[in-house]
């Protein structure tokens, strides 16, 4: 990944710093590789009002930002060539001139893929770090946990002795979502790509049954694993897994869609005769089926960072993250997690 010098040596308004910066440079045709990204220096401005300075302690790398790499219309704008890289992190205020934060303050902020970030102040979630690590604010504290607790909650409605399935059980937002299901009385059981994480799902995560989609036979075996039907299918993958799900699900059964992650590189799954079949079921079986963006539904939910806090400090929600160290393990980072390399939250510690 080549480097850029961008930094302006005129620059009056500046901090005498400079700042790493991760930026989109190529479209990916199919499966991004490191080309997709360029990294340039950029100068640090000095705060204005209503605004903060941060180093970013801990960076996210999410899924989404595939779909930004698309030049067509989604949920988030694409990203532009050129544009630094977005994402979540955990910061240390360095200069404040917002009110209610001040130097020393550690936040979630939409820091980027970089060392520094000059964000307002309504951006900044200020957060303690004695509660949690800066992975679980990233993880079930951030809006990897409210994604899971509200499209579980709003969409698939779990009631105590129902059958819920989750699809990239192992992941971020899957592995959370399996919990809280587990939390509130349902059955849960989760389909992942590998025996190391449906071992994980089920003795670290408490799920009652792990699926390896890669063997043969996947609708028999969920089959066995749900012997009463399904109730609620929490989505992250879509495709042929997602239609197999479908074909067991019970009268008036929810469908939660919240990623496609098996169609982001482009991926292709035609097949008229499957979407006929879905169909039919959704009509037979009187299915609900509904996908969501995090930001629609968040504020339904003002219990949630108390009610997860409890589960975590309890023991009864595990955090597992999949943790990288150092500036130049973004990029990595995010291509493995694309490549199912993680079993948990992905995240990249800049610094201390």
């Amino acid at each position: 990944m080549a480097v850029v010098d961008e930094a302006d040596a005129d620059n009056d308004e500046g901090n005498n710093m400079q700042s790493r910066q991760i930026y989109f440079c190529r479209r990916p045709d199919g499966k991004p590789a490191p080309d997709v990204f360029e990294e340039r220096l950029v100068d640090v401005a000095a705060p204005r009002d209503g605004e903060i300075l941060c180093r970013n302690v801990t960076v996210s790398v999410d899924p989404y930002l595939r779909l930004k790499m698309y030049d067509r219309r989604s949920y988030t704008p694409p990203l532009r060539i050129g544009e630094a890289i977005p994402g979540r992190a955990v910061a240390l205020v360095l200069e404040s001139r917002a009110p209610g934060l001040a130097p020393g303050d550690h936040v979630v902020i939409p820091g980027g893929w970089q060392q520094y970030a000059l964000v307002r102040g309504e951006a900044a979630r200020r957060i303690d770090l004695s509660v949690a690590s800066p992975g679980a604010w990233l993880g079930p504290l951030g809006m990897t946990g409210m994604t899971a607790y509200a499209g579980l909650m709003h969409i698939g409605r779990p009631e105590a002795g129902e059958t819920l399935v989750v699809t990239g059980a192992a992941g971020a937002v899957g592995g959370i979502a399996g919990q809280i299901g587990r939390l509130l009385g349902c059955r849960v059981v989760g389909i992942a790509g590998s025996e190391e994480k449906c071992r994980a799902i089920v003795e670290q995560f408490g799920f009652d049954a792990g699926l390896n989609y890669r063997e043969p036979d996947l609708a028999a075996r969920l089959g066995a694993a749900c012997p009463d039907g399904i109730d609620i299918h929490f989505d992250n993958v879509g495709g042929e897994i997602s239609r197999t799900v479908a074909s067991a699900f019970n009268d008036f059964g929810r469908l939660v869609v919240c990623g496609l992650i098996s169609q982001y590189s482009g991926q292709q799954h035609a097949d008229p005769a499957a979407l006929d079949e879905f169909m039919r079921l959704v009509l037979t079986r009187r299915l609900t089926v509904q996908g969501f963006i995090v930001s629609d539904l968040e504020r339904k939910f003002p219990e949630f960072e108390d009610r997860m806090a409890n589960w975590l400090q309890t023991g009864q929600i595990v955090h597992r993250e999949h943790a990288r160290s150092g500036f130049g393990e973004i990029v990595p980072a995010f291509l493995g997690m694309l490549s199912g390399e993680n079993i948990g939250k992905s995240i990249v510690h800049l610094a201390d």
